[in-house]
């Protein structure tokens, strides 16, 4: 298992960035960063997840119904 500090935001349908109250920091011990995400949304009828990569940190994103998006960057400690 690794520790992550975690960058949760939740962006906006219409594309803004996202403000202090939508954005969470977490310390997080994690085998698997795409499982945890995976797992944060196991009870949406439908997601769909994106991967890429920032200054060498995983970032993924879940795109739920009607545009919703979360974005989680994970960045070892």
């Amino acid at each position: 298992m690794k520790n992550y500090e975690v960058v949760r935001e939740v962006l906006d349908p219409c594309g803004h960035e996202p403000q202090g109250k939508d954005r969470e920091i977490l310390e997080l011990r994690l085998e698997d960063p795409a499982l945890y995400v995976q797992d944060q949304y196991r009870r949406e009828r439908t997601v769909e997840f994106l991967t890429a990569s920032r200054d060498g940190c995983p970032v993924i994103e879940a795109v739920l119904e009607g545009g919703r998006k979360h974005r989680y960057t994970f960045c070892e400690l």
